[in-house]
């Protein structure tokens, strides 16, 4: 049996109409969105909210699906990305499922670039239109920068994006990481 993604629970508290709090929603994250290519990885999706200041009602599930790729520009979301550690022997150039290096392409709704680069041991090269604060919690990763630097990262590190181009990889083994990704813009677009 293929490795299944890994079920994240997700308990999100409230006030109920007399203004005391309770438990509004409890159970696993059902906004996941597997890896098609590498079996047991992928993402969740916890809360998602479009506009900022955020309603704190608790009326509606802002975790349900669907998934979206970037935050919302003028909102946040909070996801886990699980990946796998880069198969022994693992070359690219012989795998069908990588994607090569390309020139940018960008998606000036979402706010989300892509340049390829992605395979069973490395991300593909991205960013989006944000703030990302990430998190490791489970495991060791590398981020990888334009500069052709390679940081590698432990469990507690954290990092945080402004909005530039990045790739991660697994060379050690698997990993959880979890991101807080916050809409923003570029100066010129705020002009």
């Amino acid at each position: 049996m293929a490795k299944q993604q890994k079920p994240f629970r997700r308990v999100v508290t409230g006030n109920d109409a007399d203004g005391y709090s309770g438990v509004l929603w409890d159970g696993n994250a059902a906004n996941t969105r597997p890896n098609p290519v590498v079996p047991g990885t992928g993402m969740t999706q916890f809360w998602c909210f479009e506009t900022m200041p955020a309603s704190i009602t608790g009326a509606d599930d802002l975790g349900a699906p669907p998934f979206t790729d970037a935050p919302p520009q003028n909102g946040l979301f909070l996801r886990y990305v699980e990946s796998a550690r880069m198969p022994d022997g693992y070359d690219p150039i012989d795998d069908p499922t990588a994607t090569p290096e390309h020139e940018p392409i960008f998606e000036p709704i979402t706010g989300r670039g892509d340049r390829g680069g992605r395979n069973k041991g490395q991300s593909g090269i991205h960013m989006t239109r944000s703030v990302d604060y990430g998190f490791l919690m489970e495991g060791k990763r590398t981020l990888i920068l334009d500069d052709g630097a390679s940081y590698d990262l432990k469990k507690g590190d954290v990092v945080i994006e402004l909005g530039n181009y990045h790739a991660w990889s697994n060379p050690y083994g698997d990993s959880v990481m979890g991101y807080v990704m916050i809409g923003g813009t570029y100066d010129e677009e705020g002009e």
